[in-house]
């Protein structure tokens, strides 16, 4: 009888398995099929909030392409600053290289560099094993100490920040450390998540003396001592004038204020968020089955186009360009 029992739940399982059917996003309306305009030397290889890395080893920055430089195999791309080229390594090499590649910097930490801020010959940096550092390029290590351990980890991880006298450490362990550079000393620690994964601060931002600060499921924003929250599961997160935009990994696009008081809403079933960017005062959204989403800055218009050949693409946005595989399309 117990047998029987078990064999009717496992079939019952196995059943509501396979009967599960992923779901796409599938627009109402589809404005146009848009195909692209030019084309890159080589095909987007991987990409983050700030770069994009081809095959052939050059960079898409926000700025555009970079055109006399590759990239070392091995290494990603961490910060491009004053036309020098801060790169690491899985295994904790940090370089600062020149456009000619000669090398200005370079030091081996105790784990892989996530992150890292410059101010004059300091770096700051965030570890892998979730130890924040400050470096001089010519002192060597001022400061490292070792935070709680994070398990695991959301790629997205935030820079720390320069203040007068102070440095904005975002931890993976979901806090932000305020570091006093003048005593050396991490004087205050602030909660923004305590979730057990996947806790990292993804966004980190100072804009008119505000701090907006964001994990993958938080975001906070303090304001002369007051302090805004909201919660929601965040896909990614821009900030334009006055607004903070969040997209959630339920398909829903929330404008707020920057004190995070909903503005307006609106929700696209199943789709997924790829890529962002805010031109022309309008925003665009990369739709990882193939589609560009162009909305007014109220999220009240919208036209949604199917962009050849974009489905499952590496992509990227910059300005008035929308980059996907070896592809360039001009934003209109």
């Amino acid at each position: 009888m117990m047998k029987n029992v078990i064999f009717a739940a496992l079939a019952l399982v196995l059943f509501s398995a396979c009967g599960t059917k992923k779901q796409y996003f599938e627009p109402d309306k589809i404005e146009d099929k848009l195909s692209y305009d030019s084309r890159l030397k080589s095909q987007i290889n991987s990409s983050s909030d700030e770069f994009a890395v081809l095959n052939n080893g050059q960079i898409l920055s926000k700025q555009g392409l970079i055109e006399n430089f590759k990239l070392e195999k091995e290494f990603s791309i961490l910060k491009y600053e004053a036309d020098e080229f801060v790169i690491a390594d899985n295994f904790g090499l940090l370089k600062i290289v020149n456009a000619d590649g000669d090398e200005l910097y370079s030091h081996k930490f105790d784990a892989a560099v996530l992150s890292v801020a410059l101010q004059g010959d300091d770096l700051a940096l965030i570890l892998a094993n979730n130890s924040i550092v400050l470096a001089n390029r010519s002192l060597g290590i001022k400061f490292q100490q070792l935070l709680a351990p994070a398990p695991a980890q959301d790629m997205r991880v935030a820079s720390p920040v320069f203040l007068t006298n102070m440095i904005i450490f975002p931890s993976l362990d979901g806090k932000l450390n305020i570091f006093d550079t003048q005593t050396q000393k991490i004087i205050r620690s602030f909660i923004i998540s305590r979730d057990e994964f996947f806790n990292n601060i993804i966004y980190l931002e100072i804009k008119d003396n505000k701090m907006i600060v964001a994990s993958s499921n938080r975001v906070v924003v303090v304001d002369e001592g007051r302090t805004f929250s909201l919660g929601e599961e965040i896909r990614n997160i821009a900030v334009y004038k006055d607004s903070i935009f969040i997209f959630a990994k339920n398909g829903n696009i929330i404008k707020t204020d920057l004190h995070l008081n909903k503005l307006f809403e609106k929700k696209f079933k199943f789709a997924i968020y790829n890529e962002i960017n805010i031109f022309k005062d309008h925003l665009y959204v990369f739709e990882k089955t193939g589609y560009l989403i162009k909305s007014d800055l109220n999220l009240q218009e919208f036209k949604i186009y199917r962009v050849s050949g974009a489905k499952d693409s590496n992509a990227f946005m910059q300005d008035d360009k929308f980059y996907y595989s070896n592809k360039i399309l001009n934003l209109i």
